[in-house]
């Protein structure tokens, strides 16, 4: 065949693309088989994290595939849950990957609800110029800031932005404060630092409507802790569960005892006179540690009732079993186990008030923990050591933020009727809306959807309106946010820097440090970054006062005082703990690193350090009172009471919430009125709320494997339901399973009926976070706890019917 010169160059031309084409195919192919092998053997690793589902602060590992986060287990030698995890925490993952998330900044588009996307600079520009503004106006105080339930260095950045940049308006929207000391504790032993209940060390625990092991402030640590007093090397100790529903504590439990709602400070006082007036109480604690337990003599020679005189005259045990619904027996028996069973501790700190006598009521509970000599011993009550963190340098004011931040908060916190709180977020719709004592013209919001898990939602929406100025760090659109001017998103726990300072757990001090497991999968922010972003861009004494260069450096900077504090541990194996603890006890302690920057790359490594010594703190740490003693009389309360009346005259509204002057001495004791069983009415039940273990603080409405977790007790996944007793559902002909509306005077809601025999017949229970349907928040009342600051959860009467 003749081949002529053009087809002999057209078909060399032709081997030659074929030859490069082969090429191309084979390297195609290589590259293919190299992406393939690394899909196949992915590079893993562990990343220490805290879980923020709740307030436990359980440590967490993070199992991440080439820089994916693709699962997570708990951390083994964390000292919080030692390696166990509640269901809350694998939803991270579901809030991690969340179709719903917010791909970025977002402003608003016109009218509110509509946005449209914005970049970084540009939004954080808006938001300086008019922070600047607001400053330059002399107007800095009229800015809030929301924060939820959150600790660490972002309660941090935030309370020193508002006090530099001019502003008292930084107001935590929130139940829990597990940073705080709690009231009663402040009251009666005079304490500035939150106590630690050692549960793990008691033999006998007596809950009063505490959900140790669902909802409280650490249920993992509780559980580990309910495990040691069942299962440990001594005898098995016993735990005690007061509540109107049969929760999974009371379950657990091996004591349940149902209660009227609102009783539980009588009942408390019950117990009280059945340890004194059968001598069982601690009377060598009670002696020599103790005020106003027997009637006293002032300096000016004006005669007080004791608390015994007063618990022995007015609290019987039968007036005490009519009013609270426990017989006499029961009130015997658990006052001679908490006896015998030392030590003893007693529980009420939950985070809803019990009642409208809240504060009695509490400090009624807490003096049990006297009488049983449960102060500042194993097994009680202890004192919680500072953080010995690095002091950060005082902020910065000038004339213009010494001005704003000298001017009265707009919920009124520390003063009035909310003398002894530190916020009071249920007042704030009806002061945004009134402009009393002044206008709001920007609000922050962090962390918090109010639109949505407040009582007052309706309110929130209502005073929204009249704020010019919106910010929200929302990572997802939610109710508050859809109102908002401006979305600055969050980046979630597990793509950011993050801290956690354990106060709840007794025995030892913890700070957990968690770096970003994962890069953010979309657009978002640390909002600790931004917000020194923010105050770099105002400039002058804000800047001074923020001067790091990220939410690490931060971290980097608070951290350096473990390092310095000489004691204490970057967690490791449980072998090397223990010798370290033998050692410390002997007064033995060596630096595991030979410079700051090798404890800190081992701190983020590990993810937490501890000061494990257990040493026995005085009781002196523990009484700080004015007598330094437990205050049976809370003198301290007396001295707020007498400056509040010479400030304010006989009607002043903090002692009108306390119940009146004419309460005289009872003003001062552990004494809840005594009051007879309510007579029927329109309303005839109470409303009871409460927190199921596999719901997170806000609902979880993103997290959709939580809401399939079945509550067990009543069958019941995915949707609300209101809890019922059989008795009260036959008289009003609703069976189980079936539709019903539950009423209140604020409005309706419709939700399907569980019957259930755990739950007091003049009580419907009904949960408070998560689930498809209508929040009981619809239902609640805006009524605010003076001594909380916080809603009336409990306290709303509701009638029930069929739909």
């Amino acid at each position: 065949m003749r081949v002529s010169r053009r087809g002999f160059i057209g078909a060399l031309g032709g081997a030659a693309g074929a030859a490069a084409l082969a090429r191309r195919r084979l390297a195609t192919a290589d590259v293919a088989s190299q992406d393939l092998e690394r899909w196949a053997t992915p590079e893993e690793s562990w990343v220490p994290s805290i879980c923020q589902q709740c307030p436990g602060g359980c440590g967490l590992l993070v199992r991440t595939l080439d820089g994916q986060v693709a699962g997570l287990r708990g951390n083994p030698h964390h000292p919080v849950n030692r390696g166990a995890l509640c269901p809350k925490a694998f939803g991270a993952l579901q809030l991690l990957y969340d179709a719903k998330r917010l791909r970025g900044p977002l402003v608003r588009d016109g009218q509110r609800g509509r946005f449209r996307p914005i970049a970084w600079d540009e939004a954080l520009g808006l938001v300086t110029k008019r922070l600047g503004e607001l400053r330059a106006k002399g107007l800095a105080h009229t800015v809030a800031i929301l924060g939820g339930q959150y600790r660490g260095s972002r309660d941090t950045l935030f309370k020193r932005f508002a006090e530099a940049y001019g502003t008292p308006n930084y107001i935590r929207v929130r139940c829990l404060h597990p940073e705080e000391p709690a009231l009663a504790h402040r009251l009666m032993q005079g304490v500035t630092t939150p106590l630690g209940y050692d549960l793990a060390g008691a033999r006998c625990i007596l809950s009063f409507g505490v959900g140790l092991l669902e909802s409280w402030l650490g249920p993992v640590n509780a559980s580990l802790a309910f495990a040691r007093l069942r299962g440990g090397d001594g005898p098995r100790g016993r735990l005690i569960h007061v509540d109107p529903r049969r929760s999974q504590t009371a379950v657990k439990a091996d004591r349940w005892v149902p209660i009227v709602p609102g009783t539980d400070g009588i009942l408390a006082l019950g117990i009280a006179n059945a340890l004194i007036r059968e001598g069982l109480y601690d009377r060598d604690f009670v002696s020599e540690h103790t005020f106003g337990f027997d009637d006293w003599t002032d300096a000016r020679g004006q005669r007080h009732a004791g608390f015994r005189d007063v618990v022995l005259g007015e609290y019987g045990l039968l007036a005490v079993s009519r009013t609270t619904g426990v017989p006499v027996r029961t009130i015997l028996e658990v006052a001679r186990d908490l006896a015998t069973l030392r030590p003893a501790v007693v529980i009420g700190e939950r985070g809803p008030a019990y009642g409208r006598d809240d504060v009695h009521t509490r400090m009624a509970i807490h003096s049990l923990n006297a009488l049983l000599g449960s102060i500042g011993v194993r097994g009680g009550l202890l004192v919680q050591g500072e953080l010995p963190l690095a002091a950060l340098p005082p902020a910065e004011q000038d004339d213009a933020a010494k001005r704003g931040f000298a001017q009265a908060r707009i919920d009124g916190a520390g003063h009035g009727r909310y003398l002894l709180v530190s916020s009071a977020p249920q007042v704030l719709p009806e002061r945004i809306s009134s402009g009393e004592p002044y206008p709001v013209n920007a609000l922050v919001l962090f962390a918090t959807n109010p639109l949505a898990n407040h009582p007052a939602k309706e309110e929130f929406a209502r005073a929204f309106e009249r704020v010019p100025f919106i910010v929200s760090f929302s990572p997802v659109l939610d109710e508050s946010a859809a109102r908002a001017d401006l979305i600055l998103p969050d980046s979630t726990f597990l793509e950011r820097w993050q801290d956690d300072h354990v106060r709840h757990v007794a025995g030892f001090t913890c700070l957990s440090l968690a770096r970003p497991a994962s890069a953010p999968l979309h657009d978002t922010r640390d909002t600790g970054d931004v917000v020194l972003q923010l105050a770099k861009a105002v400039g002058g004494s804000v800047a001074r006062s923020l001067p790091w260069e990220s939410h690490e450096k931060v971290l980097h900077a608070g951290v350096r005082g473990l390092w310095q504090a000489g004691r204490g541990h970057v967690i490791s194996t449980p072998a090397e703990e223990s010798l370290q603890r033998v050692l410390e006890r002997q007064g033995y302690w060596a630096p595991q690193f030979a410079s700051y920057e090798k404890f800190w790359e081992a701190l983020v490594a590990r993810g937490a350090w501890w000061d494990p010594t257990e040493l026995p703190v005085g009781r002196k740490a523990l009484l700080t009172t004015p007598s330094g003693k437990f205050e049976f009389y809370s003198t301290l309360l007396r001295q707020r009471v007498e400056e509040t009346l010479a400030r304010e005259g006989n009607v002043a509204p903090f002692v009108t919430a306390l119940g009146g002057r004419d309460r005289g001495d009872r003003l001062y004791l552990p004494a809840v009125p005594l009051r007879e069983r309510e007579e029927p009415s329109d309303f005839p039940l109470r409303l009871n709320t409460y927190r199921l273990v596999t719901r997170p603080l806000g609902g979880g409405g993103n997290q959709p494997w939580l809401l399939e977790q079945p509550a067990v007790h009543v069958r019941a996944a995915w949707e609300r339901w209101v809890e019922v007793h059989p008795e009260t559902a036959a008289r009003v002909g609703v069976k189980d399973g079936e539709w019903a509306w539950v009423e209140s005077p604020k409005g309706r809601i419709r939700l399907r009926a569980k019957l259930t025999a755990g739950t007091h017949p003049d009580v419907v229970n009904i949960p408070l976070f998560g689930g498809e349907g209508p929040s009981p928040n619809d239902l609640i009342a805006n009524e605010a706890d003076a001594f909380r600051g916080f809603g009336l959860l409990n306290t709303t009467r509701v009638r029930i019917g069929k739909a």
